[in-house]
Order: C-alpha cells, then sequence, then structure tokens
C-alpha cells in the first residue's frame, strides 16, 4: 500500500495519514448514523402523535354522525376551529367528495391520498392550506348510514420540527467538525509524542557514529533489543576494520624490505649484464608493486589516525600543471595527450600531500588506461563557494554498472589487464583520502567518455 518507486513517505507521514484518513471515515460514518437516528426520531414522533390523533377521530367519527362528531371534536380541540391553522382533518366518500372539513382549513382543501390501504395507516407530506408545510395521514373509516369506506386525513404544521430537526444537523455537524480538528490534533501531538524515542534513537546513532556505541539502559524498552542488535553488529564490524587495515598494514611493512632487495638485485644485474627485456620486466612489475605497497601504508596510516591531515593554503591551478607535466611524460609512451583549461591562480585551502597524491593517481589513471592516441581533458572550475577538477577521457571498454567498481581496491575491466604501471589501488586511494580531506571523488559516463571529478575544493578567502 505504501511502496513507491520514488521517495517512500516517512513513517511520521504514514501515521498522521492513516489516522486522519480513518478518523475522517469514523466521522463521516457517525455523521450519517447521528443524522438518520435524529430524523428518524422526529419524523417519528411526529407519525406516532398524527396517528394517535387519527385513530381517535376515527372512532369519534364511526360511532356519531359525521356534524356532530365534528362539532364534538372543534369543542374538544378548538385547534381545528381556526385560530392557529396548525391542525387540519378532512374527510371523503368513496367517490372522492368532501364529507366534513374542520374550520381551520378556511374553505380549502387538502390533498387527498390515494392508494390508502384498508387495515393501515398511510403518510405523506404536503401544502396545508395556509400554504405551510406539513405533514398528514390517511385512514379508512366506515361512517354511520354510508356503505364503503370513506377517507380521513388529519394534517399538522412540521415547520417547527424542521426547525428543530435543522438546529440538530448544524449542532451535530458543528460538533463533528470541532471533534475531528480535536481529533486530528490529538493525532499529530500522539504521532510526535510516540515516534519522539525513535527520533532520539536516530540523533544518538549520530552522536555515535565515532565509537558506535549505543546507550541501550537509555533508551526506550522497544528500542533496547535493535540498540543490543546494533551494537554487536558495530562490534563485528569494527573488528572486521581493524582486522583488515592490520592486516594490510602488516603486509605492506612486512614486503618492503624484501621488495627494496630485490629491486636492488635486479638494478645490479641490468648493470652488469646487456640489455635484457625480462630484467627490465623485473624491474618494472618491482615498482609497480612498491608502489601497491605505499599506497596500502599511506591509506592505513590515515584510516587508523597514525597520520592526520594537515590543511594550508596551495595554489590549485599552480598543482594541477605540475602534476599534470608528470602525467604527460606518462602518457607520451602511449600517445596521449592532456589538455588543461584553468584559471591562472585558484588559492584554497587542503593537504598539499594527500592532494597531491589524489592528483597523481587520477592523472596517472588516465594516461594508463585511455585509447592509444587520445586526448585527455583536465578542467578547474569555480563555482563561487568551492572548486572542482574533472578530468576525461575516452572509455570504450566501460559499461554504466562498472562505474560503482571504480574505487574498488584491485578492481580491472578485463582480467588479462594486468600489466602496466598501476597495480590497481589508484583510484581506490584516491577516493579514500579524498573523504579523509572532506571531498568527492566521483565517477560519471556519458557516451563512452568517463569523467573523474573531484569536487568540494574548500575556496580560501584572500584579502581583495
Amino acid at each position: 500500500m505504501w511502496s513507491r518507486k520514488s521517495r517512500p513517505l516517512s513513517i511520521h507521514v504514514r501515521l498522521l495519514l492513516f489516522l486522519g484518513v480513518g478518523l475522517a471515515a469514523l466521522m463521516m460514518v457517525l455523521f450519517v448514523m447521528l443524522d438518520r437516528s435524529i430524523d428518524r426520531s422526529a419524523h417519528g414522533y411526529l407519525d406516532n402523535a398524527l396517528r394517535a390523533r387519527a385513530h381517535a377521530i376515527a372512532v369519534l367519527l364511526e360511532s356519531h354522525p359525521a356534524g356532530e362528531a365534528l362539532a364534538q371534536l372543534q369543542a374538544m380541540s378548538p385547534e381545528y376551529a381556526g385560530g392557529e391553522h396548525t391542525d387540519f382533518l378532512q374527510l371523503w366518500d368513496a367517490q372522492g367528495r368532501t364529507l366534513l372539513a374542520s374550520d381551520s382549513n378556511d374553505a380549502a382543501n387538502l390533498v387527498r391520498p390515494t392508494g390508502v390501504p384498508a387495515n393501515e395507516p398511510y403518510f405523506y407530506d404536503l401544502a396545508l392550506p395556509d400554504l405551510h408545510h406539513g405533514r398528514a395521514v390517511a385512514l379508512r373509516v366506515t361512517l354511520q348510514g354510508r356503505a364503503g369506506d370513506a377517507i380521513l386525513a388529519v394534517a399538522e404544521e412540521r415547520e417547527q420540527i424542521d426547525a428543530l430537526e435543522h438546529g440538530l444537523h448544524v449542532a451535530l455537524t458543528t460538533a463533528a467538525v470541532m471533534t475531528a480538528l480535536v481529533a486530528v490534533l490529538l493525532a499529530v501531538l500522539s504521532v510526535r509524542a510516540g515516534l519522539r524515542p525513535l527520533l532520539a534513537f536516530g540523533s544518538t546513532v549520530q552522536r555515535t557514529s565515532e565509537t558506535l556505541v549505543l546507550p541501550s539502559a537509555q533508551l526506550a524498552r522497544e528500542l533496547r533489543p535493535l540498540a543490543d542488535t546494533l551494537n554487536a553488529a558495530f562490534a563485528r564490524l569494527s573488528q572486521a576494520l581493524q582486522r583488515e587495515r592490520r592486516f594490510a598494514h602488516d603486509v605492506a611493512h612486512e614486503l618492503r624490505t624484501p621488495l627494496a632487495e630485490i629491486r636492488t638485485a635486479v638494478e645490479l644485474a641490468r648493470r652488469d649484464a646487456p640489455a635484457s627485456p625480462a630484467l627490465d620486466g623485473a624491474l618494472a612489475s618491482a615498482e609497480r608493486m612498491a608502489r601497491s605497497i605505499d599506497g596500502l601504508l599511506s591509506l592505513s596510516r590515515y584510516e587508523s589516525g597514525l597520520q592526520e591531515v594537515q590543511t594550508e593554503p596551495l595554489d590549485l591551478a599552480d598543482l594541477l600543471r605540475h602534476m599534470l607535466g608528470s602525467a604527460e611524460r606518462v602518457g607520451t609512451q602511449r600517445a596521449v595527450s592532456f589538455t588543461l583549461d584553468a584559471p591562472a591562480e585558484c588559492w584554497i585551502e587542503s593537504d598539499p600531500a594527500l592532494l597531491e597524491r589524489i592528483l597523481d593517481n587520477v592523472l596517472l589513471n588516465a594516461a594508463t588506461y585511455a585509447p592509444t592516441g587520445c586526448t585527455v581533458s583536465v578542467r578547474l572550475v569555480q563555482d563561487g563557494v568551492g572548486a572542482r577538477i574533472a578530468v576525461s577521457n575516452p572509455a570504450p571498454e566501460l559499461a554504466p554498472e562498472d562505474l560503482h567498481r571504480l574505487g574498488e581496491r584491485f578492481w580491472r575491466k578485463s582480467p588479462d589487464r594486468t600489466s602496466g604501471d598501476h597495480g590497481g589501488l589508484g583510484l581506490a586511494l584516491a577516493q579514500g583520502l579524498a573523504e579523509l580531506l572532506g571531498q568527492r571523488l566521483e565517477f560519471r559516463l556519458d557516451a563512452g567518455t568517463l569523467t573523474v571529478t573531484l569536487a568540494d575544493l574548500r575556496l580560501l578567502n584572500l584579502p581583495a
């Protein structure tokens, strides 16, 4: 019911909608039921009074001559004699001729009903002789000395009942609206009060995101099992991260010495022997492994807090031009050229060592993996709040589903691409260091062109 392909509704909105619709439906049902009950009660009261009066008049007419019965009735009930014009009666024979009419009719006739049952009263609404709204009941009566049944109609004004019913409807509607408003207010307050522990729990999770320990004893009883489960999961995750960082650091540290010995031995062999492609390949592999180990050590130091970020003012445009020169030397071997679009100066505040390593890895990745003979576009853009660097190059082998894997360690698009100057840590190291600096390294693929963007570079406010 609540599933949506776009952004899902919050629990707060869901509860308010559920309670609001439920209360509205409930109030509507109650209003209809009460309205019908009031109508039945008011009409029933009037119909019962008319029925009792009509039966009494019928008994009087059946036991006395019509004229005598009318005189006696008007003597006992002056309202039929005229004046207030609230009660009326009229008697018709089987042919529809008027046999008797009360003086309150003022020589006017009531509406003669048709289809009156033999032993049942027949109720109907009509316009009275004084043009007021009325209610009437019709009975079949047997008169002395006349064959066939006569039709007796007894009517009464209903405007007082209508006014009472209208007043009750207004009062009921007002009460329903006020009750609905109060119910909505109570629903809002109840939802807020009910969700307050959950919102507090979310704030607690945010505050403890560094320590990864939730104070379950201070939470509501319903949230304690969730907090305990999260604490256990956080503990396992923290232990796994510590083991991974310790393992990467230990392996990288232990491999540095034997790798340096291997590299020295290969260099000595190349110096004492004639040119050998095998020795050149071994030296290139050793250098690539050394860069991978240096990257692992650097990343593990920053992630474990052994080395902290040191920010200072620097000219990003000048640094980018310097880094671009190193990348062009690597790209020359594959006929890959670079173009730079940058202002003369762009002063930012960042860690020069980390930023240089990020740019070096991004540019070296483009120089190494861009197709042979292509051009890599580098742009430095300032938007008033920050700066961003965008490096674009053709990437015909990449697919949109590969973008989320570009920052993974040792991932390569093709398994056979194991040669080259990269150890598979360039973009992963760049992404990790960018996060340490509070920046974003984003990947976008448009029409076969890969764009790596380093965003959120904080500009330095210089005096005019």
